[in-house]
């Protein structure tokens, strides 16, 4: 792939574990509401309005979902027809289509879902997954190469539904059961079975994840709530077994 300018909106935990990983490939051009400034300039990138920023051949959209929709609003001026955007919110089907309402015709989109975050990707990035939901993209091929051999990520194309639906399970159900462990703070004991170790490993991997990504994930995906309900009435039925 062509080595082309990014613009990256949003330098939260997510975006600041991410950027070195392309900055190899790309010039990349930072903002965010909050002056990161010296905190961007010293890993190597450059500090720019949002203006300057969503003037980029590809610009990535690193916000909360429950953000975005402003968001466009307010670049959607300054997005200009051949610009890549891309996201990479926890759930597809919302943001495709606030992106597919909001942005320019012209605009190439490309919904992602890294599956991975700076706990899980602390080793390495190499053979974790990368979902993709290309809408109006004609560089798609280019880039699944980018992501799959320079990166070396697992790339599955799925549509926003089927992510969705699924993410309800693998990441809304995942991340209810963390956050509650969490909140409990189980101990880790010496007299602890594999199937603990299992437990703390979740407390581990999820407990530091933010309040705005919990909420991306449970609220904004359309069918966690059904996944949660289902996932509560048997803990009921459990405990009234037990009783």
């Amino acid at each position: 792939m062509k080595i082309k300018e990014v613009g990256f909106i949003g330098f939260g935990n997510f975006g600041k574990f991410i950027i070195p990983h392309l900055i190899p490939f790309f010039k990349i051009t930072v903002y965010d509401s909050i002056n990161l400034s010296t905190e961007v300039t010293a890993i190597g990138c450059k500090w720019g309005t949002l203006k300057e920023v969503c003037d980029k051949d590809i610009v990535v959209a690193g916000v909360p979902v429950q953000f975005l929709e402003n968001l466009l609003k307010e670049i959607k001026q300054y997005v200009k027809p051949g610009t890549l955007f891309i996201d990479i919110s926890s759930v597809k089907v919302k943001p495709v289509n606030l992106m597919v309402a909001h942005l320019k015709h012209g605009v190439e989109i490309l919904g992602t879902h890294p599956l991975f975050g700076p706990q899980s990707g602390k080793y390495g990035i190499a053979g974790l997954n990368l979902v993709i939901c290309p809408v109006n993209c004609k560089r798609v091929n280019l880039i699944v190469k980018f992501f799959s051999k320079i990166l070396k990520l697992n790339v599955l194309e799925r549509t926003p539904t089927t992510h969705d639906k699924q993410m309800a399970y693998v990441q809304a159900l995942t991340h209810f059961i963390g956050r509650a462990i969490n909140e409990m703070d189980i101990p880790d004991v010496e007299q602890k079975t594999p199937a603990y170790q299992y437990l703390l490993d979740i407390k581990k991997n999820l407990g530091g994840d933010s309040m705005d990504l919990f909420l991306t994930i449970e609220k904004e995906n359309p069918y966690a709530k059904e996944v949660r309900d289902s996932f509560i009435e048997e803990l009921n039925a459990l405990n009234r077994k037990l009783e």
